[in-house]
């Protein structure tokens, strides 16, 4: 899709086909093709961005300020993603 992921790559054309149609001027295309630009920049940068952030986006924010029962690893973030981290 243009070097960028297929998913964003559809979507991004979608909504710009139909912004250009519902405000009957090409102005919006131009965003779409820069939105497309920084998508295949991100894309050729690391091609692992969107499954990486997929996952990221599973796990959590929990604050507990000290250790209980209720703590587990499910509730922990995976190494690299901010958590065991020093500061």
């Amino acid at each position: 899709m243009g070097g960028a992921d297929r998913g964003l790559a559809i979507a991004n054309g979608t909504l710009t086909l139909l912004l250009c149609y519902s405000s009957m001027t090409l102005a919006f295309l131009a965003v779409g093709i820069v939105i497309h630009w920084v998508l295949r920049w991100k894309s050729s940068r690391d091609p692992w961005w969107r499954d990486v952030m997929l996952v990221y986006n599973h796990y959590p924010d929990l604050h507990e300020p000290l250790p209980s029962a209720k703590f587990s690893a499910r509730f922990k973030r995976p190494y690299g993603f901010d958590q065991d981290l020093p500061c």
